[in-house]
Formats: structure tokens, sequence, C-alpha cells
């Protein structure tokens, strides 16, 4: 069975060396060779390789937070960084954000071999355990969609809020958030009639210890479904909001939902930088006139020119569109320098005007409209066949319907009518949650175990390492070895013996993988560390 392996690596030397090794191994392809972190990512989401290999100082952006976007998009792949520096204070962020193997510089054929090997069997094996024949989306996640604006006032913030309402209104049990990324301005909050008091800023604070409940705290659930991720009210906040922070909030809202609209605003800065960057789809919101296209011209420049994203790879969208403008369809294709959208929004100024000054874009009746938004949608595929199901999504689920009962509940007695009591959809709804909850408990579990799997790999691992050390120096591998993985994890682990006499030259770990409770139950399924044994001189 053929593997691929996609290679991020800037040094074509290093590329070149890498690539060698790799033909020599047999069984392997390399589907993609890529030069910066926007187009790796790009290729591993293409070509949804087993085994991908990175070099650190490849950008640009970091190879921590490349690993752990890539993790979360795709748990079942084996990431190898090749690190420049080979200090622990540099290895482990790696290990943490998801890394499978370390690689250091000079290369030596052996530990290559032995990485890619060990990569390759732990995906294949993870892959066996987590896919099933209902998840076609493979843990890819959410799509995400960034626009941004030409300049300002084009309507970026009218489109994302009005295409992002429409999608959730419209489409039963789809999951839609907006982010609003557009620090300088945050006009989503001013279009759509809604109270909050946790913004983006709030989440940002603790973007490194990320979570579920975290996220659900801070959205802002619509009446029409959809959740919304604000800016923040006090200016001083928008410091805590850096490019990392961005990246680490796109990336668990895109585990979390099943479509996310980003308002990236219409300067270029670092977080709509990392927006774009991250973005499975980058629109550019213009006017038919020869200043916002210019802009469009500017923004894809600063964009090609930072390395994250190509102009072909965008799509420009004309907002205000009428059959009086001076510039027409086919003059903005010949202006653009990128793919523009078939369809157009139309110029409805009065209307419009109504729909901002009331903070519902739902008063908005002009069918027009919706029909070119839904056309749209249509063309760069907001939705597709069938969303998702995940853990992370239920979990927000719960929480924001129960918070939305509660509201309702209190609603409902206010309501009351001749001894009538109001709240049944709330009870409803938690009927339903509590349904949930059995279904919740399971995934959950199931998720511990492959954890324990991951675990058992590692310890498995910096045991072999230790033992091979040990042997190395003609001492026995089988205490180091021991020492290297917690007591609760040494049920059924086991040194081979045929490997720890003189001079065989490799030394084999075998650890159980513990079934739910470590250290108590013990799986049929084991994980095996080998190494070879360097002779000292």
């Amino acid at each position: 069975m053929t593997n691929t392996v996609v290679i991020g690596c800037a040094d074509q030397a290093l590329a070149y060396e890498l690539r060698s090794q790799l033909d020599e191994l047999g069984d392997l392809e390399i589907g993609y060779i890529a030069e910066t972190t926007s187009e790796f990512s790009s290729a591993v989401i293409r070509l949804e390789p087993d085994v991908v290999i990175l070099h650190d100082a490849t950008g640009p952006q970091t190879a921590i937070d490349v690993v752990r976007e890539l993790s979360l998009r795709r748990p079942t792949m084996s990431t190898i960084v090749v690190c420049s520096d080979p200090s622990p204070e540099s290895l482990m962020p790696l290990v943490e954000a998801g890394a499978r193997g370390i690689l250091t510089y000079p290369l030596a054929f052996e530990e290559v071999e032995a990485r890619v090997r060990a990569a390759t069997e732990w995906s294949r094996a993870m892959s066996d355990v987590v896919a099933t024949p209902h998840d076609p989306v493979g843990g890819v996640g959410a799509r995400v969609i960034c626009f941004t604006g030409s300049k300002g006032g084009v309507g970026t913030s009218t489109v994302a809020t009005h295409i992002a309402l429409d999608v959730a209104r419209e489409v039963p049990n789809f999951r839609v958030a907006l982010l609003d990324l557009d620090l300088e301005k945050g006009d989503v909050s001013s279009l759509i009639d809604v109270r909050y008091r946790s913004s983006i800023a709030d989440v940002a604070r603790v973007s490194n210890d990320l979570n579920v409940r975290t996220i659900a705290d801070a959205v802002v659930p619509h009446d029409s479904g959809l959740h919304l991720l604000l800016t923040p009210h006090q200016v001083q906040d928008v410091e805590f909001i850096t490019p990392q922070s961005v990246r680490i909030i796109i990336a668990t809202l895109r585990q979390a939902y099943d479509l996310v609209i980003i308002d990236g605003g219409s300067h270029v800065t670092p977080t709509q930088v990392a927006a774009v960057e991250l973005a499975d789809e980058v629109v550019i919101v213009t006017t038919p006139d020869v200043l916002s296209l210019r802009g469009v011209r500017r923004n894809l420049d600063s964009w090609d020119g930072l390395g994250v994203r190509k102009a072909e790879t965008t799509r420009v969208l004309v907002n205000n569109s009428s059959k009086h403008n001076a510039i027409q369809a086919d003059l903005v294709h010949r202006l653009a320098q990128a793919p523009v959208i078939s369809v157009a929004l139309p110029s409805l100024h009065k209307q419009l005007e109504a729909a901002v000054n009331s903070r519902d874009p739902l008063t908005l009746r002009e069918s027009s409209w919706w029909k070119a938004l839904r056309a749209i949608g249509k063309e760069i595929e907001l939705v597709p066949v069938r969303p998702r199901t995940d853990v992370a999504a239920e979990a927000i689920k719960a929480e924001i319907s129960t918070r939305r009962s509660e509201r309702r509940r209190g609603r409902g007695k206010r309501r009351q009518r001749g001894g009538k009591v109001a709240g049944s959809e709330s009870g409803q709804i938690s009927i339903e949650t509590v349904g949930l909850l059995p279904a919740i408990l399971l995934i959950c579990v199931f998720l511990w175990q492959i954890g324990l799997v991951g675990m058992s790999s590692i310890y498995a691992s910096h045991a072999a390492d230790a033992a091979a050390r040990q042997a190395s120096l003609g001492k026995a591998p089988g205490p180091s070895a021991y020492e290297k993985v917690p007591s609760y994890f040494r049920h059924g682990m086991s040194v081979d013996p045929s490997s720890t006499a003189p001079g065989d030259g490799v030394v084999t770990v075998h650890v159980k993988v513990p079934l739910f409770v470590p250290g108590v139950f013990s799986g049929p399924w084991s994980i095996d560390a080998t190494r070879k044994v360097v002779q000292e001189p």
C-alpha cells in the first residue's frame, strides 16, 4: 500500500535531501512540496496525506500554529517536524501542539526511516479506529469563509451578516457562526439586534487554554439560530486579540460548527492576514468604481507579498451593482485580477437603510437581494450536502439550548393568560437535550479511549528511546524503560527479551493500551516501539 507524504520546506537543499531519502523507502509517494505554510496547508487539505513533514523554518506562519491547526482539522494524520533547534524548549511546544515525530539536522537515513514508519503505522491505526461509514467529512471541520472589503463602505459587514443569517434560518440543523474581526469598526453588532457581554477579546485572553465551554459562553445566539462572536466594547481590549489567538479561535470554531463566516474588515492587519491565511475561501467585496477596484488590487498584492494568499485563490464580489453604473461587469473582470463571482448584489440603498436603522436584516423584503445572496452561497459552496456532527458541536448546542430555554421560560411566565402556562417550547428543548446525553457520553468515552491509545504510543516511544540509550552503554535497558512510563501504564508492559542481548542492536518496548481506566483494565491492543541501538566506541 502506497502512503502519501506532503513536505513543507522552503530550503531547497533540505527538501531535495528529504525527497531523496523518502524515495529510498519505496512505499511512499510524495504528493507535494510546498515552500510556504499557506501552500502547505492547502496541499494537506486537498491531498489528505497520511504523513506530512514540515521544516520549522518555513513561513510565514509558525510551525507550532501549523501543527496545531492541522492536528485539529485532520486528527488521524501524522506530522513530523524537522527542527533547526533540538533543545527541549523548542521541541516540547511542537509535541504539545500535536507533532508525532521530530527530526534534527543533519538527517540520518535510519532516523528518517524510523520516524516515517512509526508515523505511518500510527496514522493507519488511528484511521481504522476513528473512521466510520457515516463520517464523509473525515474530521476536516467547518468551511471557513472570510469576507473582506476593498475599502471602507463597500458593504462587507452587511454582506457577511446577511448571508450568515440567511443560511442559519434556511438550512435546518446547520450550525453557523459569524465572527466579527473588523476590530476598528465592528459593525456586525450594529446591523443585528443583540446584547452581549463577552467578546472575542475575552476568548483571546484564554486562547492558549481554549475549550468548548469558553466558546459557548462567549458566542451570542440569535433567534434565527445564528451564533455571533463580536468585537469588544472597549477599544483597549483589542490589544489582546493577536494573530496567534485568532488562529486558535478559528480552529476551535471550525470544530464546533458547520460554517464559519468571518467579517475581516477592509484594512490589511495582522489579525485579518491570519484569517485570510486560514480561510477556505476569501471573498473581497467591492463596488463598481475605480477607487474600490484599486483597493482590490492593493489587498491582493499585500496578501501575495506576505505569502498568505494568491490572487487566483481569491474571489471578488461586486456589491451595489446597477445598469446605470459607468463600470459594468466586463470591465470589472478585466480590472479585478482575481476570479469574479458571476452574481452581483443589486443596488438597494433605501431598503438596506431601513434594515440597518431597525437593526433587523429580516425586515428587508426585496426578494432580489436574498436570491442573489443564495446564488452567491451556492457558487462559493457555503453549504455541503450534509452537515457534520461531533462532540464539540453537540456540547455547544446543549449549552446554548439550556440558556435559550431559560430565557423562553422567563418570557412564557410573563405571557400567561387565563391560567394557560406558556413555555412549552422550552420544555421540549430540555427533553431533547436530555435525550442527547447518552449519545454525548458514549462519544466522550470513545474519544477518551482514543486519547489513551495516543498516550500509550507516546510513552512507548519515550521508553524505547531510553532503553536504546542504556543498551548502547552496555547497561540493562529494562529499568530505564520502565522509569519513562507512569505506573498506571506499566500493566502488561515488557521489553522484548530477544532484543536485550549484547550486540543485538535493537530494543523493542511493548506497552498495553489501557481499557477506559489506566492501571486497572488493559485492552487487547498493544503499542510497540522499536529503536536501533548504536554501540558506543
